[in-house]
């Protein structure tokens, strides 16, 4: 299935409520940090990610794939590590909807 809602956002800003937010929406399957946290097999798989990306062997093509095998029923992403590479799978999803998601910083030290 492929990703619909990108939410461009760091962690602790606010993710989580947008999360469920989208899930009221209508988007029953949005994937967040707190749902990757606890399986330690997506958890290596983001590992691996983040070591192709520094080397610049990470794909669109790679992108679909990796999605289409770890999230199959997912439709949207929240917080990290999505955040991290929203550029990048806007790229492979470029009908997807994109939210830039920014807490001010002086409220930031208050959350």
């Amino acid at each position: 299935m492929p990703v619909e809602v990108i939410v461009a956002g760091l962690p602790r800003s606010g993710t989580l409520s947008m999360c469920e937010a989208l899930t009221q929406l209508g988007y029953h399957k949005t994937m967040h940090m707190a749902k990757l946290i606890v399986n330690p097999t997506q958890m290596a798989v983001w590992t691996e990610i983040y070591g192709k990306h520094l080397e610049k062997t990470w794909t669109s093509h790679d992108w679909r794939q990796m999605f289409n095998q770890q999230f199959p029923e997912y439709i949207a992403v929240t917080d990290a590590p999505f955040c991290d590479f929203a550029v990048e799978i806007a790229q492979a999803y470029p009908e997807a909807k994109v939210s830039f998601y920014i807490l001010s910083y002086s409220l930031f030290f208050f959350t």
